[in-house]
């Protein structure tokens, strides 16, 4: 079994604060989080900010209004788009009680693995993608790796808040207990020797994505299965991270569900 705790447990730290419409209307709608206050930056609330008001007034919970600048420092980001929230870390899932709650699906189980994103935009965009591809998990390292922080949630376009994830101490490690739960695990690779339309996506699978940079590390690729490949026809030889894992998700969706 991987090295995790037993229970869910928060991210990191008591409290953080969530910026932009979509991250803290899906925190709302999610209720995986604590929210302890919402913060506006204006007196006669826009449209959206009247939605996120009615929302947090179902919840009871509280509303502060600031001025822009004052918003701006409690984010630490112009891109909040007048609305904050004050909320607790999202929580994550150890790996295991990931499988168990697919258990009686096992063999559809899809999860998603992350070797080395250190972007928070990729990471985000990884993200939304996986959410919308129905991924069960993400798998992320726990160092030298981008945290869940409330950037990834904005640029996730708040899928974040529905999403489950796992940080691992070892991602090797990780790979091999998946392994003997009956996960095959295939890494994207410009090496493989199959390329995601060939191989087969089907069954219980793990997907691992290496980083911005330098792709799966060696230890990594050693531990996959297999090794599967994006064809490229243009003169740059790599697709970014995000996208990668988008084309690679939706070929698995598509030869899933047709």
């Amino acid at each position: 079994m991987p090295r995790s705790a037993k229970r869910r447990k928060p991210s990191s730290g008591s409290r953080e604060t969530l910026y932009g419409f979509h991250p803290v209307k899906e925190a709302l709608i999610a209720g995986r989080r604590t929210l302890y206050q919402l913060m506006v930056d204006r007196e006669d609330f826009s449209e959206r900010q009247a939605q996120l008001a009615d929302l947090a007034r179902n919840r009871r919970i509280a509303l502060q209004l600031l001025s822009a600048q004052q918003l701006r420092a409690a984010c630490g980001s112009d891109q909040h788009q007048g609305v904050a929230a004050s909320v607790s870390a999202l929580p994550l899932d150890p790996l295991e009680t990931v499988l168990d709650r697919v258990d009686g699906q096992r063999s559809h189980c899809l999860l998603m693995l992350l070797d080395s994103i250190v972007d928070p935009n990729n990471l985000g965009a990884i993200v939304r993608s996986a959410h919308c591809a129905g991924v069960d998990a993400l798998v992320v390292p726990k160092d030298r790796a981008a945290g869940v922080t409330p950037a990834v949630s904005k640029a996730s376009a708040g899928a974040l808040e529905h999403t489950r994830i796992c940080r691992v101490t070892n991602l090797a490690n990780s790979i091999q207990w998946l392994k003997k739960q009956g996960i095959w695990v295939a890494g994207l690779a410009m090496e493989g020797q199959q390329t995601v339309f060939e191989a087969d996506l089907t069954g219980p699978l793990a997907l691992v994505v290496g980083g911005e940079e330098k792709g799966l590390r060696p230890l990594i690729r050693q531990q996959c299965d297999y090794l599967v490949s994006i064809p490229l026809r243009g003169r740059v030889d790599s697709l970014n991270a995000s996208a990668a894992a988008a084309v690679a998700l939706y070929e698995t969706f598509r030869q899933r569900h047709g």
